[in-house]
């Protein structure tokens, strides 16, 4: 075996080793230290709030630190003088959909003086006890769940109008609220009014026009602890958001439709191989032959499956548990192993491998390692951001890495896609010059002529009958990344709190209508021989 492929199945082991060893299901923590940032957020995934659904908010190790940061204590000015020039706090706000948060977002990043809890501003709202001492405590089935004021504060805000003012907890009174104190606030969504999709958001508000509180290098450290839970139409809790609810049912039913396309597909083939009467029978009455690649279809239709059938028990379990940590573990190898075997099932056939010829030239071999070691990169990413929560810095830069590497991915599949299509095009030009040739002879040759181009001129139409399924299938796989990495993203920012299931609803129907097309464009058919296509050729055939 060649170095470069022991080097790869190394890397692939690794990442196998990473999948199993360091995945967590659903996060419920958040850490930032010396954040120059003034505002953060969202701080986790948005969350629709059911009416009986519970907010909770745990805060750990809260400082501000004001100039330059420095390992020497002694350097490091007293982070209570920041309260003199800012107000700072956790605000839970609600927003119709995330396009309207990204706006909101934008124009306070614009307009840093715009105080996004300005209805609570000099609200000092704490939690005088000292509960929630453990990283990892959870709520209990028997909590008491209310939320609790400072004992100065009689007319607050936060007990009338929440959907509209939202729920804050300021950060303004360091004995209380500095670390090694541990405030907390607790909240019961009890009326309908109060449903809808919120967004934690952390903020740094100058107090009135003491200038700008970027230029104030007011650095801030802090750790979350975070629960939210609704609770489902039989009032069983439930800790995914309201628009995700339907996932664990919705995933199940698209396991089965890829376990019955998986058994179809495997029985025709099957029955091909047995000479039996396929399940898709030829107009002309011949034979299907079946290739390599058909094999290959057939494995990725079952991880498919698996892959589904694993999101939906993990979706299950998040929701009666709030974390899945062994089905994510096996979701997330799953998804790695189906997400590599698709790209290079969709670089073999898009090469023509095993359908017009028995092998691959050296360009194509390169792309496909090229695309494996994209992949390996991409699902590393995806276990990365499980890890994290959204907000955190580290988040940004492992997301932003995932599409990148993801288009990557998308756009080298479609390059032998192109080399196959030019070199049928090539293929067709020159049978073409040949014919007007041929017809430019003597007539007194013209029977031999004939009969002597019959073979080449079936050869032709044959040829020309790939290039239009080759034609399709590129189009087909440039609709498929367009709609799965594009449309989908816009549609989802569109949708309600309610109906954000429907983003992971259109991105299954979109992927198995995608396999079975191309199931059927390239089924076993009795037409379908090796082109004799030479080792080189092709080789040299540029984009």
């Amino acid at each position: 075996m060649k170095p470069y492929t022991w080097t790869l199945l190394r890397i692939f082991a690794a990442a196998s080793y990473v999948l199993n060893c360091h995945v967590a299901a659903t996060k419920h923590t958040f850490k930032t230290t010396e954040d120059t940032r003034h505002l953060i957020g969202p701080i986790g995934a948005p969350f629709g709030f059911l009416t009986g659904g519970v907010y909770n908010l745990t805060i750990f190790d809260f400082e501000l630190t004001v100039g330059k940061a420095s390992k020497k204590k002694n350097r490091t000015i007293d982070g209570k003088d920041a309260l003199k020039y800012v107000e700072a706090g956790f605000y839970l706000k609600r927003f119709d959909s995330e396009s309207d948060f990204s706006k909101f977002y934008e124009t306070v990043m614009e307009k840093p003086s715009f105080c996004a809890f300005e209805p609570h501003r000099d609200k000092n709202y704490v939690h005088p006890s000292h509960a929630h001492t453990e990283d990892d405590d959870v709520l209990l089935e028997d909590d008491q769940f209310q939320v609790v004021f400072d004992e100065n504060e009689e007319d607050n805000l936060q007990s009338e109008d929440i959907g509209n003012n939202g729920i804050y907890i300021s950060m303004n009174n360091p004995e209380k609220t500095w670390k090694p104190n541990t405030p907390t606030i607790t909240h019961s969504f009890t009326t309908p009014t109060d449903e809808g999709l919120y967004f934690l958001l952390f903020q740094l508000c100058p107090r009135g026009n003491d200038g700008n509180v970027i230029e104030l290098k007011i650095r801030s450290s802090f750790e979350l602890d975070l629960h939210f839970k609704n609770y489902d139409l039989y009032g069983n809790p439930s800790y995914l958001t309201a628009g995700e609810m339907k996932l664990p049912i919705m995933y199940t039913y698209f396991s089965i439709s890829y376990a019955l396309c998986f058994i179809l597909w495997a029985l025709n083939i099957r029955n091909i191989r047995l000479g039996r009467e396929p399940i898709w029978s030829q107009r002309d009455g011949g034979k299907p032959s079946v290739h390599a690649i058909h094999h290959l279809m057939t494995v990725l239709l079952g991880l498919k499956a698996l892959t589904v059938f694993f999101e939906a028990a993990r979706y299950h379990y998040i929701k009666t548990n709030g974390h899945a940590e062994f089905l994510s573990a096996v979701y997330f190898t799953m998804s790695f192993i189906k997400g590599t075997f698709m790209f290079t099932v969709i670089l073999l056939i898009g090469s023509g491998w095993s359908l017009v010829k028995p092998f691959l030239n050296a360009k194509e071999k390169r792309i496909i390692w090229a695309v494996l070691v994209l992949q390996i990169i991409d699902n590393i990413a995806v276990v990365v951001l499980s890890q994290e929560t959204e907000g955190e810095r580290l988040y940004e830069d492992w997301s932003a890495l995932l599409h990148f590497v993801d288009i990557l991915c998308c756009c080298a599949v479609l390059i032998p896609i192109v080399w196959q299509i030019n070199s049928f095009e090539t293929t067709i030009e020159a049978e073409t010059e040949r014919t007007e040739q041929s017809n430019q002879q003597s007539i007194s040759n013209a029977i031999s002529d004939v009969e002597s181009e019959a073979p080449a001129t079936a050869e032709a139409a044959r040829t020309l009958q790939k290039l239009k399924q080759f034609r399709s299938f590129y189009l087909l796989v440039l609709v498929y990344i367009y709609f799965t990495r594009i449309a989908v993203y816009l549609f989802a920012t569109c949708l309600g709190y309610r109906q954000t299931w429907l983003r992971y609803f259109v991105t299954e129907l979109g992927t198995l209508v995608f396999y079975a097309v191309v199931g059927f464009l390239f089924r076993p058919v009795s037409d379908n021989p090796y082109l004799k296509v030479g080792r080189d050729a092709g080789a040299d055939v540029e984009i």
